[in-house]
This record gives C-alpha cells, structure tokens and sequence, in this order.
C-alpha cells in the first residue's frame, strides 16, 4: 500500500496585525479627542451663562417685582422689604452700613459725608422714615403710598451710584 504524500510545509508566519496603530498612537488620539470635546462644553457652557446682575440691576428688579404685587402682603412686611432693599443697595454700591445701622445713624453718617447732596440726603431720610413708620410703629400704607415708596427708591437707585 503506498503511503500517502506528506503535505507540503509552509513557512511559519506570525499573527497578522488586525489593528495598524500602537497603543501610544491611540493614546494620543483619544487625548486629543478628550480635550477638544472639554473646550468645545466649556465654550457651550460660558455662551450659555447668563452675566451676574449689578446691584442696580437686581435692585430694580426686585422693585419691580413688588410693582407687580404692590399689595400682597402686610404693610410690616412691605416696610421691611422695600426698606432692606435700598439699604443693601446703598452697601453694595456705595460701601456704606446702612443694613446695620438704624435710621437715625444712617442719616446721621450720610451728614457727615459728602457722597450725597443734601437733597439726596433729605429725600433718602424721608423714605426710610416712611418705611420705619410701616415697619415699627404698625402704619398702614395705601396702594398710592406703597407705589410712592416703591417709585422714590426706583428713582434714588436709577438716579445715583458709579454705574452711571
């Protein structure tokens, strides 16, 4: 019986490459891949963001907010709230102690200054005492007199501070 012919033997070859790139190269790839998507989010993010309001700005808005409710709420409660608004205002902007200070000594330090005019002075004492007399001495404010104190400090923070 012949014996079968042994089959031809071929060169030995190694694993064929299936992937053509180093690990390194992918590394820096992805790398690049990864900053490229970051800067493009912080780009989005920043277009996105909106600018922090001004003291004026948000001073303002608050004002108007309360136009919109004028009378909501109790007298007290208005009295503190339009009254703690320009005094913040007044901190903010011009650096004073106003939210610490009772009226009395605010006006007393706003004398001793010559940041406001006199007039400015005046009417600034006028509004807070107003807003004192709802606040403190259990004064009632009508729908005209609310939108007067709201409408005296609009003007005072329109009118005044280093914004223009």
């Amino acid at each position: 019986m012949p014996q079968p012919t042994p089959a031809p033997l071929h060169d030995i070859v190694g694993p064929l490459p299936f992937f053509p790139y180093t690990p390194w190269q992918v590394g820096i790839v992805v790398g690049i891949f990864i900053l490229l998507l970051g800067a493009i989010v912080w780009v989005i993010w920043k277009l996105c963001q909106k600018p922090p309001l001004t003291p004026r700005e948000a001073t303002m808005k608050a004002l108007a907010s309360m136009k919109k409710e004028l009378m909501k709420g109790n007298d007290h409660d208005f009295g503190m709230f339009v009254s703690r608004l320009l005094r913040y205002y007044l901190s903010e902007v011009f650096a004073l102690a106003a939210p610490r200070q009772t009226t009395e000594e605010f006006l007393a330090s706003l004398r001793e200054s010559t940041r406001f005019t006199p007039t400015e002075q005046e009417s600034l004492g006028i509004f807070l005492k107003q807003s004192d007399l709802l606040k403190f001495a259990g004064g009632k404010a009508s729908e005209q007199e609310r939108l007067a104190l709201i409408t005296a400090a609009e003007d005072f923070v329109r009118g005044e501070g280093p914004e223009g």
